[in-house]
């Protein structure tokens, strides 16, 4: 590349060669991509974050026969997409010697076939000092001499075919008519390109500046696991007390769950020895209740001597079981006791009647209208207990 920023690639990107000037803030500083190559791995596709990387990094050290302190791996991975499967490569050394000369204020540090345009369907080349630059769609490139890329273009159109191919700069002859022999067209302008159908290409349009080459993934890692130790222990015990308050609620809601157990079970048995002699219990007031005004009734002989207060009572379990709504409670005399309840209609009226008679009472209907006041319906009964036949 010359001392100054290509054409084809424009004033916001400068080429590192040793005789550019440091980028400025707004510059992307880039690299020979050459030395940058994107390698293809075979990962298992259920791997995510670091273990995938991991398990990326042992297949390098496998191919490339180097260990991790002499190549510098992270993964080629636009738009954090989860499963990548290529990698950019590069020696670590060099990456030392780049970053310095890219310094700290510019805006990325890319291999120059990134900073080609891309779009889906289309390849981008152009001839660059060393050889030529390519992007193979957004997802791949490469930099090379023209006999080597010659080739990979060879192995590239084997697998699959671009619906158009955008040269920048000088013609390529021997990649174009590998090209036009696949029947690609080749445009050399975005005019040009406008009447193929492909996806109009872009300039760092796909991410490319997250792949900037002066983060060490490596470093960043090291610097998140520091941050992060600090508060390990304080999560752990944590999570212990935690654990432990959950066990205490769990042994105070079982002995809550025995007690009201053992409660129902003792209150059953003296519902059985004292009032509900012979039947099952099913509902513990209502059948108390009804034995100790039976009690009662036995001990005057027969005649019925229930008061006031045992008659409302008994109606209150009526009127509560039945939904309605009391409105006044009077006593006419020892025997019976006047109710004023409102309810939704007149057939919730005679239900509420039918179920007084049910309980064992003698009702008499003593009015029965629309409400004054509201919706629904006023009813008033005068209720007693019901005579038992001798």
């Amino acid at each position: 590349m010359s001392s100054s920023p290509d054409h084809n690639f424009g004033a916001q990107f400068v080429p590192l060669d040793g005789h550019a000037p440091t980028p400025k803030r707004r510059q992307v500083a880039l690299v020979p991509g050459a030395q940058v190559p994107v390698l293809t791995l075979e990962l298992p596709s259920g791997l995510r974050g670091q273990a995938r990387e991991q398990v990326a990094r042992r297949q390098l050290q496998d191919r490339v026969g180097l260990g991790s302190e002499a190549v510098e791996m992270r993964p080629f991975q636009l738009n954090r997409a989860q499963g990548w499967t290529k990698v950019l490569v590069a020696d670590a050394t060099r990456m030392i010697d780049w970053r310095k000369d890219a310094g700290r204020n510019c805006r990325a540090m890319l291999p120059d076939y990134l900073a080609l345009p891309a779009g889906e369907g289309l390849w981008t080349l152009t001839k660059t000092q060393t050889g030529v630059a390519m992007r193979l769609g957004p997802q791949d490139g490469f930099s090379a001499r023209s006999d080597v890329a010659a080739a990979l273009v060879t192995d590239a159109l084997a697998d699959t075919k671009p619906r158009a191919a955008l040269r920048l700069g000088d013609p390529l002859d021997q990649i174009e008519a590998l090209l036009k022999e696949q029947g690609v067209p080749i445009a050399t302008s975005l005019d040009e390109l406008r009447g193929l159908d492909v996806e109009a290409p872009k300039v760092l349009g796909h991410g490319e500046l997250s792949l900037d080459l002066r983060r060490d993934p490596q470093m960043a890692r090291t610097r998140m696991r520091r941050q992060v130790l600090p508060w390990r222990w304080p999560l752990l015990v944590g999570a212990i007390a935690a654990g432990l308050w959950g066990y205490a609620q769990n042994l105070e809601t079982k002995r809550i769950t025995d007690a009201t157990r053992l409660i129902r079970v003792d209150t059953q048995q003296l519902v059985k020895t004292h009032f509900v002699t012979s039947g099952p219990v099913l509902d513990v007031r209502t059948q108390v209740s009804r034995a100790l005004v039976d009690q009662r009734r036995a001990a005057a002989g027969g005649q019925s001597q229930a008061s006031s207060l045992d008659l409302l009572a008994r109606a209150s379990d009526v009127i509560a079981l039945e939904g309605a709504t009391p409105r006044q409670f009077s006593a006419t005399s020892n025997d019976d006791i006047t109710v004023v309840l409102r309810v939704d209609d007149f057939v919730a009226a005679d239900r509420i009647a039918n179920a007084f008679v049910a309980d064992g009472l003698a009702v008499e209907i003593v009015e029965s209208r629309v409400s004054d006041t509201g919706s629904g319906v006023r009813t008033e009964l005068r209720l007693r207990t019901a005579e038992v036949p001798e």
